[in-house]
């Protein structure tokens, strides 16, 4: 008996396969072949789920209610009794059977899930085929976006497409093939790009149709054909916000029933092409994945130049909400307050609704601002300056917030001293007690006319940036000054001589008499004092 085993990777059409071989069971049938039913009827994910270890308790188990090891093992048990009965029941006709799941690819992940995956196989056919259709890992990857959505996730697109990296064997496919091929060999592995132009006739059913008997094509009824639709940026945007408000995990029957409600209205009238990286974001992602690619062009298609084409430039998106769509956040209101009532606390109603705005705010910014989405970042000189002034009034209550603003002011001018000196005296500081501080008074009646009086204070300006702050400006000077005497009496005053101050932390007032022995303003007469700050109440 014969096999052939299709990984169902995602986004390649897996759904209306599973329903093409299901509609035609009985012609397949005729022809000598069978579609496995008794691992799943339409997508065997028994299978793979009998494979997995017996530690795992995904989602899969806890639907079927299975809960325990000893729950784990009966499944098991009553699986291989059903699955080896259909094999042996099966008409003399019957030389192969075609079994298919996504989870094959989702599920089965390490070499021991692998090594079960063979075993089980290997004990039921003699001969096994391998079929497997891959697309390009950020097409997958958004499309995806929409099902996750609508299987109660609650990521935002930038925190989906953080799985999308060479490391997640899910979006590896030469790692992911590699462990099929260690098992099964790469004389069994059918493997297809799933494009237009890479299907036979162009259509996917009958490509898949010619792997199984070319003799079949143009036979079968193709009318089962199941369109997963994405959703738009505004669909996406409620679709997470409803997960966040019922989130799956609840043990409110009544949650899972408001999230079932509102996410029908959501998937019926916002279907459409979801939220889409920019260019540049794109061609990231791409690029961490040419050398796997690369690998994997060579062994499975070394007839081609390039598995998948690099990114090109896309249409800008349009605005994340229409005209039409704030019926529908009315319609999902309206299910919430009618099957929410008695059940749904006022406190709940408001995060429900702060959730479902901010969740469309955040798209709409996303979609209509032009950026891409969160990966580039528009900053100039004059931005470096603000962030890194706000990350020295940070530093002293929130040294971790302090770094990431002074990293941003280092991407946003990377010339800038400052960012650069400040991050490492932030990471040295972790860990370590906060240092004294010391006030510098400069005072100098010089000003700058020769240039090389004005080189040495453009030095004065590049010695501050160097020191390590307390908080606040590099330095402090004085404009308008009025002294007010025991009498009251109130006069100009003659600040003769004061340049201005700083606040510099040192480890002690002689580490701080040092650097003030360094400053290039000494070179021009001035003189500096130096004086250890105080804070205890008097």
């Amino acid at each position: 008996m014969k096999a052939i085993v299709h990984i169902g990777t995602e986004k390649t059409g897996t759904s209306s396969l599973q329903s093409y071989l299901y509609l035609n069971r009985q012609q397949l049938k005729n022809a000598g072949f069978h579609f496995i039913q008794s691992a799943g009827k339409l997508n065997n994910w028994m299978l793979p789920a009998f494979c997995s270890t017996d530690a795992a308790f995904n989602d899969l188990f806890k639907e079927e209610g299975i809960r325990t090891p000893e729950e784990k093992q009966l499944f098991k048990q009553r699986f291989v009794k059903k699955f080896k009965k259909e094999i042996q029941s099966l008409p003399a006709n019957i030389h192969t059977c075609i079994i298919s799941s996504e989870h094959f690819h989702s599920r089965i992940r390490s070499e021991l899930q692998m090594d079960n995956v063979y075993n089980f196989l290997t004990s039921c056919f003699d001969e096994i085929k391998i079929v497997c259709y891959l697309r390009e890992q950020i097409d997958t990857c958004t499309s995806y976006y929409s099902t996750h959505l609508k299987s109660a996730g609650t990521d935002s697109l930038l925190e989906f497409f953080r799985r999308c990296k060479p490391s997640n064997y899910y979006f590896n496919y030469y790692e992911m093939l590699t462990n099929w091929e260690r098992c099964f060999g790469l004389e069994s592995l059918d493997i297809s790009l799933f494009a237009r132009d890479r299907l036979l006739n162009g259509d996917l059913l009958d490509d898949f149709t010619a792997k199984i008997d070319v003799s079949l094509v143009g036979t079968l009824d193709k009318s089962a054909v199941i369109e997963n639709e994405s959703l738009r940026p505004f669909g996406q945007a409620l679709a997470r916000a409803i997960n966040i408000a019922f989130p799956v995990t609840s043990e409110r029957s009544e949650v899972s029933d408001m999230r079932v409600r509102c996410k029908k209205l959501v998937i019926d009238r916002l279907p459409g092409k979801g939220q889409q990286l920019g260019l540049d974001a794109r061609k990231l992602i791409y690029e961490s994945f040419i050398e796997s690619n690369e690998c994997l062009r060579q062994k499975f298609f070394p007839k081609i130049e390039v598995v998948f084409p690099p990114p090109a430039l896309e249409a800008e998106p349009g605005y994340a909400i229409a005209e039409d769509d704030f019926g529908t956040i009315t319609d999902v209101l309206d299910v919430i307050r009618k099957h929410g009532a008695g059940v749904i606390s006022m406190e709940e109603y408001t995060r429900i609704c702060t959730a479902i705005f901010s969740s469309i705010d955040d798209v709409a910014k996303l979609v209509t601002g032009g950026t891409d989405v969160g990966t580039r970042v528009f900053l100039n000189e004059r931005d470096a300056v603000l962030l890194s002034k706000a990350a020295r009034y940070l530093e002293i209550r929130d040294n971790s917030a302090a770094a990431r603003l002074m990293t941003l002011a280092s991407l946003a001018d990377p010339s800038m001293l400052l960012p650069k000196a400040k991050l490492q005296q932030y990471r040295s500081a972790i860990g370590k007690l906060p240092r004294a501080q010391y006030l510098f008074t400069f005072h100098t009646n010089k000003e700058p006319i020769t240039p090389e009086e004005k080189k040495v204070w453009e030095t004065f300006g590049e010695w501050l940036a160097l020191q390590d702050f307390a908080g606040g400006n590099f330095q402090v000077g004085l404009n308008t000054t009025r002294t007010i005497n025991a009498e009251r009496m109130v006069a100009e005053s003659n600040k003769s001589g004061f340049h201005g101050y700083t606040i510099i932390q040192a480890d002690s007032i002689d580490a701080a008499v040092l650097l003030a022995k360094e400053c290039p303003i000494l070179e021009l007469g001035a003189f500096i004092e130096v004086s250890e700050l105080n804070f205890e109440m008097c």
